[in-house]
């Protein structure tokens, strides 16, 4: 896709889009931005776990967790130890950052104006390591999903 057909099909969200429904004021959209909105390539969808006979992708086989972490207000860049037993060094951990409405993890992420990196993950004996940068001037919540598959 183009750059042209990228501003052609982008959306611009009004300021404050959404914010009937925040209930959490932190990095909530101030001002516009582009949105770029496709459909899935049903073509390209690999399914994960298939019925027994068939059996699980090879490489995430074994057993799989889900989790969602609170790890508080934060800004600037970190590195977040979780310890965790059920992780160990061949462990496949993938994970994705946000920020957390308020309310605790359950209420769910959204997306605001701040940007949340994640650089690096690295599963270890008992645990997972990841290094994130919250790009805010104030601290705001950094909830963290992790997909965990252990061979």
């Amino acid at each position: 896709m183009t750059n042209n057909q990228i501003k052609q099909a982008a959306a611009r969200l009004a300021p404050g889009a959404g914010g009937a429904d925040m209930r959490f004021a932190s990095s909530a959209v101030p001002t516009a931005f582009a949105e770029v909105r496709q459909d899935v390539d049903g073509g390209a969808v690999r399914q994960l776990f298939q019925p027994a006979a068939a059996g699980p992708e090879p490489e995430l086989s074994g057993t799989g967790f889900t989790y969602r972490h609170n790890w508080g207000a934060r800004r600037g860049q970190w590195v977040l130890r979780l310890n965790w037993s059920a992780i160990g060094p061949r462990s496949r951990v993938l994970v994705a950052i946000g920020e957390g409405a308020a309310g605790g993890p359950d209420a769910g992420k959204f997306i605001g104006s701040a940007r949340y990196t994640v650089h690096n993950v690295a599963p270890r004996a008992g645990g997972v390591d990841i290094w994130v940068d919250v790009e805010w001037s104030s601290d705001i919540l950094l909830y963290v999903d992790y997909l965990v598959v252990t061979p």
